[in-house]
């Protein structure tokens, strides 16, 4: 399917559909906001990749995983824009991946499964601007390497280094007809991992909802993102993989760079519990067009409110 790698691992702290949703940039009242994103992935690789210290010839992934975030937003003003931060806490029920390691000429089934904290991400700068009906929002995601690693293994729960994604996104709502778009636009920066000597090419993404309201309890759309890696990646492993899969006559990794994209539905259901109004949404995102990355289908329910 796929014959050379980008990024290390096939993927990164990007992860399709974690940006999509409705009304991703609208300007929330001041107060303290809670969501739990419950998500399954099930993904495929061919070719080369590393894992850790690992060189695998192909892999399939299946992750049970859920993002539980934590969001202030402020009455303090800057430049004009509310003032929020947030914090997001992953807990990986279950990472099960499966793969062939490469040694040498020759190869060996591996397999493994584990479940714990991943990479904590932060958001300590949200701003957002509302002008009628649009809204601008300017963020910047800071994912650290706080999940499980160990280089010798093939399932780790973190990335063992940092990242940073400057994320600047606009939605656009009728307040009466109901109709939105919404999109973001993200440039992500890694940093090396000092374990294996990896550096991991720069991350571009565009993530979108178009959607109809047809109430504050009902609301359908269209969601989906587009992801090119802006350059290359940098690592003794990859030229020793590159050396492995010509030698078994096999394409080789050379710098070639990641790139896909995914679409698929979401729904919501805001019902009234009490005084509060709570958020239920669906979404299935199935990945195309994609290139050296994990490639698969995206399920996710998500619940959250204000208190």
């Amino acid at each position: 399917m796929r014959p050379i790698l980008a990024l290390e691992g096939g993927s990164s702290h990007y992860f399709p559909g974690a940006y999509n949703d409705f009304g991703m940039n609208l300007q929330l009242a001041p107060g303290f906001y809670f969501r739990d994103d419950l998500t399954y992935y099930t993904g495929h690789i061919g070719g080369g990749l590393t894992l850790g210290r690992n060189e695998l010839i192909g892999a399939d992934a299946n992750l049970w995983f859920s993002n539980f975030k934590l969001a202030y937003v402020s009455d303090l003003e800057i430049l004009g824009a509310r003032y929020g931060a947030a914090l997001v806490v992953p807990v990986i029920f279950d990472l099960n991946l499966f793969g062939n390691i490469q040694a040498g000429s020759f190869q060996r089934s591996a397999s493994g499964n584990r479940g714990g904290m991943g990479d904590l991400v932060a958001v300590p700068l949200s701003l957002t601007w509302k002008w009628d009906d649009f809204n601008v929002n300017l963020s910047e995601f800071v994912f650290t390497p706080s999940g499980y690693y160990d280089g010798d293994k093939i399932v780790n729960l973190g990335r063992n280094y940092w990242s940073f994604d400057t994320v600047a996104g606009l939605t656009w709502m009728h307040p009466t007809r109901g109709h939105e778009i919404s999109f973001n636009v993200g440039f992500m920066s890694n940093l090396k991992n000092t374990f294996t000597d990896y550096q991991s090419g720069d991350e571009f993404h565009l993530d979108y909802t178009v959607a109809q309201h047809f109430s504050e309890e009902f609301g359908i759309g269209v969601t989906g993102f587009f992801y090119h890696q802006l350059s290359d990646d940098h690592s003794p492993l990859l030229d020793r993989l590159d050396a492995n899969l010509i030698r078994i006559g096999r394409p080789g990794v050379g710098g070639f760079r990641g790139e896909g994209a995914g679409v698929g539905p979401i729904i919501r259901y805001s019902p009234l519990l009490g005084d509060k109004r709570v958020n239920f949404i669906g979404k299935w995102l199935h990945e195309y067009d994609v290139k050296n990355r994990f490639q698969g289908d995206v399920g996710m329910l998500s619940f959250a409110f204000d208190f």
